[in-house]
């Protein structure tokens, strides 16, 4: 019984201490009170085998934004992957709108990201 209990307290501690690489951050602080993302969806795509995401935000303001995104990707070991789509795209925020962002990886071994917005 004691052996269990120290594996279950040095499982709980391994699983606690492992750190969560993937994320979605505001850069820009001029927005970062009216722009707020609401929720972070991924998946593997069945056919083609990608990792998708989609974020789901909100702006809050009673102007309209346009905002700026970019998307680094990595591979299991922590390496950046190259894409086309590195560069930072455009996408309208309409004044008291929820928006969207779909992003499909680069390949099948881009597992984790970063995504940057900003204006």
């Amino acid at each position: 019984m004691r052996k269990f209990l120290i594996l279950l307290v040095v499982g709980i501690f391994i699983l606690g201490c492992s750190e969560k690489t993937s994320y979605v951050k505001v850069v820009d602080p001029s927005i970062s009170k009216d722009i707020s993302v609401e929720k972070i969806s991924e998946r593997v795509n069945e056919t083609s085998g990608l990792k998708e995401l989609q974020v789901m935000g909100e702006n809050s303001s009673n102007k309209y934004v346009k905002l700026r995104y970019r998307v680094v990707w990595f591979d299991k070991d922590g390496f950046e992957i190259k894409a086309i789509g590195d560069r930072w795209m455009e996408l309208p925020a309409y004044k008291n709108a929820n928006f969207t962002i779909h992003i499909v990886a680069p390949n099948k071994q881009a597992t984790d990201y970063r995504l940057f917005i900003n204006q």
